[in-house]
């Protein structure tokens, strides 16, 4: 399934037998950018329309969130998060092609989130919104989830089919995007046209 990513046998060999920064570094320099390919490739005709917007919720991996957006390709970007990590913001910064904007949220609460994401959308022009749910806390996302069905946002979770139980990571290249929920799909009846 995944023999077309060129780097995978050495990174799983390096990090099988404990060169942890070894596997690191050839997963962000070589493998990462050959995921990105393979999982925009796969998943980018599931985005249609101008004025695409994605608001990814933000936790300590930053690897599903450039893969959702190097899928969607969004015009507008807003990555929210409960903390700010530098070295997950350059790495965010090293990987994404497009802009975005930060929102730091100041707790996890639930009105806090969803009057955040409320706001985050009157600064918007478009009914093409993405909601991406993979990272944050627990709290956090489940929050953003009930704000996305309310207001018609597409909900997305980068997902995977293998997992190195050895290294408690999924297989580099078989992450998936799951549209949790699409409104156009699970609700047309409220659909307005």
């Amino acid at each position: 399934m995944n023999s077309e990513l060129k780097y995978l046998e050495e990174w799983k060999e390096l990090a099988s037998h404990g060169n942890f920064k070894l596997a690191e570094n050839l997963y962000f320099e070589k493998l990462f950018p050959e995921v990105i390919r393979k999982f925009s490739s796969e998943f980018s005709s599931l985005f249609k329309g101008d004025e695409k917007v994605l608001i990814s919720m933000l936790g300590f991996s930053p690897e599903p969130l450039i893969l959702t957006a190097e899928a969607v390709k969004p015009t507008q970007h807003f990555i929210v998060t409960t903390e700010v990590r530098d070295e997950i913001i350059g790495r965010i910064e090293e990987y994404l092609e497009s802009d975005f904007e930060l929102i730091i949220l100041k707790d996890s609460d639930f009105n806090t989130v969803y009057k955040t994401l409320k706001e985050l959308l009157l600064k918007v022009d478009s009914n093409n919104v993405t909601l991406d749910i993979t990272g944050g806390k627990k709290s956090t996302v489940a929050s953003a989830a009930i704000f996305g069905k309310d207001y018609r946002a597409k909900i997305t979770y980068v997902d995977f089919s293998e997992y190195i139980k050895e290294l408690r990571k999924p297989l580099p290249g078989s992450e998936l995007l799951n549209i949790v929920y699409d409104p156009n799909k699970d609700q047309p009846e409220l659909n307005i046209e």
